[in-house]
């Protein structure tokens, strides 16, 4: 696609844009700016979805200063088009492209219809529907939220809920282990992105964890991120990019990608985004003196350690970044210092000193004691204890609150709602989420089965700290024909333990992907044991073809033979056995392997088959991870603290008596930080996290899903572009494209898909794609639907008993919509608003009397010949509807506005008091938030007050 400076394009993704104009292009990219909004946006030109705007002679356009031009002649020079016609007093004109105004619609019905392009009744209906539709999913509290891979928790659902509708969040998500931070992060982010709140995003983690984000973001919440490195980087700026962050919206990047460069972490500060998202930011470590955010001083490395260098190119981050979620540790193993730190990275003016952080703490207390005392009244179902909460409350909060509390005694149920906005008013809550196992049901119960194994010879005659965890690789690594599956007694183990299990499926996880290599070869050659193979040198296509493989009921592999990396971001929660090959060097990677089955909402018990040998360092591992931490029967917030200190020893203990005293020694100490942890355990923050409330959720966002309506409404899309779909009894269906096909089909790929449209069989099979309301197939298909001319224009027979036969009608509908990159979080406010009109023949709008769904329940299609002569008989008569029509709705136009910019107003001024009336009282109300709301408003309406009715779609009725 060649472009030139001045041409004029849509966006077919966004027609809400407008008309845009080409102002840049480089070698790979094109600039345009849509000016009835007034955004620019950047495209890659060779996937660009712009439409170039070619009007013929005899339309009529609209231009910037007013003016309609009737064309006469359309030539094109030097690649822009230029104009000659006459204005509406038939004075000649000339004009090229770059004066056509910015607001142009795309469809023109009404030319359609009086051409005689009709189209079948289906599609007019399909059209319709899609607006309904679209409508009502703006309108839904839980658009963004529910069209995920992932299960619908209660904790997980409120949180997302609570953050994904604010304007450039600033939140710490702090939930333990196993709660599902990177689902709450990647639900935010997935809400903020569909409701136009976000377009930049970028995610910022550990170099370990890029794949395991990349694949949770892309299978879990269909964002696909670009992963960048320093080879990508380099490759965009010979490519011809000044800034390579700039040539993607979604950016996926390891931290030290900008720790390691001072020239890329300029770069992507000067990038611009909306929203950045850190994981595992309890590993920042705040410098100890405040010149540290000196770029010449943050990139040396004898001034600052690579965690204190994490903490300053975040920093710096965050002051120019609106949005930042940060995914940590919990605030009891952060330690109260240390959860400061990250408190500062939010709110670098509120949290500017830890002694007065401190302070407030503690004059927050008697609240909290206050409000626990309301909690446990509620838990017990007991009185509520109003006169010893009043003594703790009153010195501390205002009259009004007390008043609200006294009011409890007579109304006991609205106790939640009292505690909720006690705690947004003077609680942390509004920026610190954190839920515990403790608070959370649904976790599944452990059960260990250990095998103790004696080492072959081979084994023995290695010395014991050079065999490790993982003899099998040292063995390897000194033999040249020998191989350790010929002799390694965990193998036929295995293959024992399997026949017991039957038609189980089973996970094995071992530490490097050669020792699952070789035991799948094994396996194979002497068993005739056939398994799936997940490790970090297959393609990801490779490991989805391994997952479906396994997750296979019918006719897949009952075993999945998995390595450390690359067994990570994957859930295989439809199994429940997991075979610990060997032991991993660090108990969150214990964590992190149990985790792949232990997830909230597995229903059953796991079980975790362990083989160890005697006398060796696993034996001393195996015990300190199960006598000392406790780790086979449940997670321990204390394990990475313990690690630490304990590293040592545990490289070294191979004495009886040394390994008993270290196991007393981890026990007992981590007997005492887990008390302490449980008596810094902040309930009112859980309670604020996850009120009771949140459980009546789940059942809404259940209902949103419509699946039924969906699944209805694509299988008519399916039928009218041509799509063919197989219908399995698995729960699946099976798409692919056809000769017939209605031109392009977003989303399906010349090979087809197999889809589902049920949340359980997509948790359960990960290859399948999960279509939802949310999916953006789903989204597309709607988008083609509404920005095509293709079911515009009909012309239908009605028999109706309160009509006579041989009338006409002319149903027009108009559409007033939202423009701008934020319209679809304020069309959840004021949706497109579609006007109809239903005129007879002799002008009376009889849109009240006859509604659209009687209509469609009388009418019945008409023969193409048969509809040309009736519009041939009657177009004298349907152009005086038209031209009515358009009068009808100029006159109505202002008061709509007027009426709609009330609605929008009224709406958008109760948030403002809202959050005007916290900020007096909690000083976590950002005045920046305020602000952003208050322009919100003024934003909002002047995008009313410059909504124009668009005339989207026309009927024709004829009587029998």
């Amino acid at each position: 696609m060649t472009f030139i400076i001045g041409q004029r394009y849509f966006n077919e993704a966004d027609v809400s844009l407008g008309l845009g104009h080409v102002v840049a292009q480089q070698d790979r990219m094109v600039k345009l700016h849509f000016g009835a909004v007034d955004e620019q946006r950047i495209y890659a030109k060779d996937t660009a979805p712009l439409i170039r705007f070619k009007p013929q002679v005899g339309d009529a356009i609209n231009c910037r200063d007013g003016r309609v031009v009737m064309l006469t002649k359309v030539t094109e020079r030097d690649g822009l088009l230029h104009f000659e016609g006459t204005l509406d007093d038939s004075q000649p004109i000339q004009l090229d492209e770059t004066a056509l105004a910015d607001n142009i619609a795309l469809s023109q019905p009404k030319d359609r219809l009086l051409n005689a392009q009709l189209d079948s009744p289906k599609w007019f209906q399909l059209r319709q529907d899609a607006a309904e539709v679209r409508s009502q999913l703006w309108q839904s509290d839980w658009y963004g939220l529910i069209g995920c891979r992932t299960a619908l928790l209660s904790h997980q659902l409120y949180i997302a809920r609570q953050v994904s509708g604010r304007f450039a969040p600033r939140v710490l998500l702090a939930d333990e282990v196993g709660l599902g931070k990177t689902i709450e992060a990647g639900l935010i982010v997935h809400a903020q992105l569909l409701n136009g709140l976000a377009d930049r995003v970028l995610f910022l983690v550990p170099d370990s964890l890029v794949h395991q984000w990349m694949v949770e973001l892309l299978r879990r919440f269909n964002i696909h991120a670009s992963v960048f490195d320093e080879v990508q980087c380099q490759a965009l700026i010979d490519s011809g990019y000044a800034n390579p962050f700039e040539s993607a919206q979604q950016v996926l990047a390891p931290l030290s990608l900008i720790t390691e460069s001072a020239e890329r972490f300029e770069q992507l500060k000067a990038a611009g985004w909306d929203l950045m998202v850190v994981d595992e930011a309890h590993h920042l470590k705040q410098p100890e003196y405040d010149s540290y955010l000196d770029s010449a001083l943050m990139f040396d490395e004898r001034t600052l350690s690579e965690d204190e260098r994490a903490y300053a190119v975040i920093e710096a981050l965050s002051e120019v970044i609106g949005g930042v979620l940060l995914l940590t540790a919990t605030p009891e193993q952060l330690g109260q210092r240390s959860h400061f730190a990250r408190l500062r990275l939010l709110d670098k003016d509120r949290f500017n000193d830890y002694a007065a952080f401190v302070e407030e703490q503690a004059h927050f207390e008697p609240i909290a004691a206050g409000v626990g005392l309301l909690i446990d009244a509620q838990q017990h179902n007991t009185a509520l204890p109003l006169k010893q909460v009043d003594k703790l409350l009153a010195p501390h909060v205002a009259d009004s609150v007390l008043k609200e509390l006294h009011k409890l005694a007579q109304a006991p149920e609205n106790t939640p709602a009292f505690i909720l906005r006690l705690l947004d008013q003077y609680g942390t809550g509004r920026i610190l989420f954190r839920n515990t196992r403790q608070s959370v049901s649904g976790f599944p119960e452990r059960v260990l089965s250990l095998t103790t194994l004696q080492a072959p010879v081979s084994y023995v005659a290695m010395d014991a700290e050079v065999m490790g965890l993982s003899p099998e690789m040292c063995f390897q690594a000194q033999q040249d024909d020998s191989q350790w599956t010929e002799t390694d007694p965990r193998i036929p183990w295995l293959v024992e333990m399997l026949a017991g299990l039957k038609n189980e499926k089973v996970v094995l996880i071992a530490h490097h992907a050669d020792s699952i290599r070789a035991l799948a070869n094994r396996l194979r050659e002497k068993y005739g044991l056939h398994a799936a193979l997940f490790h970090e040198g297959m393609s990801l296509v490779e490991r989805d073809q391994a997952a479906a493989w396994f997750a296979d009921f019918e006719q897949g592999t009952n075993l999945l033979l998995c390595s450390e990396i690359g067994s990570e971001g994957r859930n295989f929660q439809f199994a429940r056995h997991l075979v610990l090959f060997d032991l991993p060097p660090h108990p969150d990677l214990l964590e992190q392997r149990i985790g792949r089955l232990d997830r909230i909402g597995q229903g059953r018990e796991i079980y975790l088959h362990v083989p160890i040998f005697n006398n060796t360092l696993q034996l001393t591992w195996f015990r300190w991870y199960h006598e000392g931490l406790g780790l086979f029967e449940r997670p321990n917030p204390a394990a990475t603290m313990l690690y630490e200190k304990f590293k040592p020893s545990l490289h070294q203990s191979l004495q009886a008596a040394t390994v008993e005293q270290l196991i007393q020694d981890t026990r007992e100490q981590s007997k005492q930080l887990l008390q302490t942890l449980a008596r810094g355990r902040d309930r009112l923050l859980e309670y604020q996290s996850h009120p009771p409330m949140a459980e009546q959720w789940v059942d809404q966002a259940e209902s949103a899903e419509a699946v039924d309506t969906l699944i209805d409404f694509m299988h008519r899309v399916y039928d009218l572009y041509g799509v063919d779909f197989d219908i399995n009894s698995n729960g699946s269906e099976i798409l692919r494209p056809t000769e017939q096909m209605q031109g392009h089909f977003p989303r399906l790929p010349d090979e087809g898909m197999t889809v589902t449209y049920h949340r359980h069989h997509a948790l359960a099979n990960e290859t399948w794609h999960y279509l939802t309301w949310e999916h953006p197939m789903v989204s597309e298909v709607m988008d083609m639907i509404l920005t095509q001319e293709k079911g515009n224009s009909t012309l239908v027979a009605i028999q109706h008993r309160d009509l006579k036969p041989g009338q006409l009608f002319l149903e027009a509908h108009y559409q007033y919509a939202l423009s701008g990159r934020q319209n679809r979080y304020l069309a959840g406010i004021l949706p497109p608003q579609r006007i109809r009109q239903l005129f007879s023949e002799g002008g009376k709008n009889l849109a009240d009397q006859l509604d659209p769904i009687t209509l469609d329940q009388a009418s019945q299609s008409v023969p193409q010949k048969t509809a040309v002569a009736v519009l041939k008989a009657k177009l004298p008569v349907l152009k005086q509807l038209l031209q009515l029509a358009d009068l009808k709705i100029k006159q109505q136009h202002n008061e709509l506005i007027r009426h709609w910019q009330k609605r929008v107003k009224r709406a958008l001024e109760a948030d403002i008091v809202r959050l005007q009336q916290l900020a007096e009282l909690n000083e976590l109300i950002r005045e920046t938030e305020i602000k952003q709301a208050q322009n919100q408003l003024a934003l909002a309406l002047e995008r009313v007050a410059a909504m124009q009715p668009q005339l989207d779609s026309l009927r024709i009725l004829v009587t029998m």
